[in-house]
């Protein structure tokens, strides 16, 4: 092996115009990047050439394992980082690269970061992401994929992956591919299922007791994505009554399938696969963050307070996967708040900002937590999470978030990125509340983003609000372009509205109707 290890970067992909540019750009400082065209029907393969000049346009065949080792073959760095389109690479590649095969390892994993695929939580606080650790990189020369359905390299001269597969360094996966929404658009379930019952059948007739118990598992989850909870529950089931070989898949069904009892609302059903997790796991505290969240869904404060109070400030498993405490705090801020502990509700919040952990979305601080709260949180945000704050804000456009917005003004009044976000609110805001944002930013010498003045010139807006919004600017700040919106808004208001319009221009600016006509 050279002292510089190179390293391939290889893709299966079949219409993925939507997330590989993103996906091949994240893997730009790869020394080659390898796609394996499954028969797309969109922009994928145009896609992929403007990225690397390694573009396969092969076939599918129903088998993930045979047309990964189809894309392998063009491969020729020393080790292979193996990427979804919908995933993005994120971390220190130089890093990664440096630590290969250091210490004498052959396989590693990786942290593959489900983008909110797990359960919600509590009162809209945000939705939860869930990460686990996959085998992703391996030495080429000594390795091919095995398995139609949740494939995964093993060495070609034992054909079972390699025992020691410690974590790479340096690089983590964030995966799109799981959100409910994309599951549901690509047909996903459907596909796996039958990918899977046809494994199933194959390690039956074949005797292989190894591989039966691992493809059983692989169809239980894919029914689970499939929508089929009762079917996964069932399969799960008897898995679990005939006991399990390997602690490994127990752990891979439960992270999967007691969210088969959450979506059928049975309790019991969740908590004993999540209690078959937690048995299972060489680290419990990754069942414990999944339970207190389950609980906190239910409404169990006491519950998901009894399981965050087992874990750890922070744990590794074998594996390379993380919990932090501190990643936990939109639950543990709700389950606090909701016994009367107030106190150390505030106190996880602010260590998890400290932490660069938001403690969650702003419409379900706004419900939780106390305007004085809120403010003193604020006031510890870093710039970036303050920034990341507004953006969802504006996103929102629930009173709430602007609530919080207005709090955010408070805390550092003039901020340019407040004062953006709430000219991009604007639209969205009753008189009043855009007369006391006015106001404020106007005080605060942003006039370029009074609301006032934005909502007059909005030519999509209402022309009764628009008038009485430019009727506004114009009396109490002298701002012409209010006078300009009040104008244009009389021009579209409906002749039967006029009379009562006037009469309301009358009350908020007296003698300005005529001016303006």
């Amino acid at each position: 092996m050279p002292a510089r290890p190179t390293v391939s970067a290889v893709l299966i992909v079949k219409d993925e115009e939507a997330v590989l540019d993103e996906c091949l750009a994240s893997v730009a400082w790869a020394d080659e990047v390898v796609v394996y065209d499954t028969g797309s029907s969109d922009r994928t393969v145009e896609i992929a050439r403007r990225h690397t000049g390694v573009v396969v346009e092969g076939y599918w065949d129903d088998d993930f394992g045979a047309a990964r080792n189809r894309a392998l073959a063009h491969a020729t760095g020393d080790w292979v980082l193996s990427v979804d389109a919908d995933e993005v690479v994120t971390g220190d590649a130089e890093a990664f690269r440096a630590a290969l095969g250091r210490d004498g390892g052959v396989a590693h994993t990786v942290l593959i970061r489900n983008l909110a695929a797990g359960p919600a939580l509590p009162l809209g606080l945000g939705a939860a992401d869930t990460v686990l650790a996959g085998s992703r990189v391996f030495r080429r020369d000594l390795h091919a994929w095995a398995g139609r359905l949740h494939e995964q390299p093993v060495l070609l001269a034992t054909g079972r992956p390699a025992d020691v597969q410690r974590p790479a360094a340096g690089i983590e996966l964030r995966h799109s591919g799981y959100r409910p929404d994309v599951v549901a658009e690509k047909d996903k379930g459907a596909r796996n299922v039958e990918l899977a019952r046809a494994q199933v059948a194959a390690a039956r007739e074949a005797g292989d007791a190894v591989a039966l118990e691992l493809h059983r598992v692989d169809l239980a989850r894919s029914l689970q994505m499939s929508g089929d909870h009762a079917g996964a529950l069932a399969e799960a089931d008897a898995l679990r009554a005939a006991g399990f070989a390997s602690p490994r898949n127990a752990v891979l069904l439960a992270r999967s399938v007691y969210l088969a009892g959450v979506v059928l609302g049975d309790d019991a059903a969740a908590d004993r696969w999540l209690g078959v997790w937690e048995a299972n796991d060489d680290n419990p505290a990754f069942a414990l963050a999944t339970r207190a969240q389950v609980l906190a869904e239910r409404g169990d404060a006491v519950g998901a307070l009894a399981a965050l109070e087992r874990i750890p400030t922070t744990t590794v498993n074998g594996h390379g996967e993380r919990v932090d405490r501190a990643t936990l705090v939109t639950t543990e801020l709700w389950a606090r708040t909701v016994t009367g502990d107030r106190r150390r509700a505030v106190l996880a919040a602010l260590h998890a900002i400290r932490r660069g952990v938001a403690p969650g979305a702003a419409g379900g601080l706004v419900r939780v937590l106390t305007p004085d709260e809120c403010r003193c949180l604020l006031a510890e945000m870093p710039d970036a999470m303050w920034r990341q704050y507004v953006t969802w804000c504006a996103m929102d456009a629930t009173a709430e978030a602007r609530t919080f917005l207005g709090w955010m003004q408070e805390v550092r009044p003039g901020d340019a990125a407040v004062a953006a976000g709430a000219a991009h609110l604007a639209p969205t805001m009753p008189l009043e509340e855009a007369a006391e944002w006015s106001a404020d930013l106007r005080g605060a010498g942003r006039a370029e983003a009074c609301p006032l003045v934005l909502i007059a010139a909005d030519p999509q807006g209402d022309p009764r609000q628009r008038a009485l919004a430019g009727a506004l600017a114009y009396s109490a700040y002298g701002d012409e372009r209010g006078l300009a919106g009040l104008e244009d808004a009389l021009a579209h208001v409906r002749a039967e509205d006029e009379a009562e319009l006037l009469a309301e221009l009358q009350i908020v600016a007296p003698g300005l109707v005529g001016a303006a006509a």
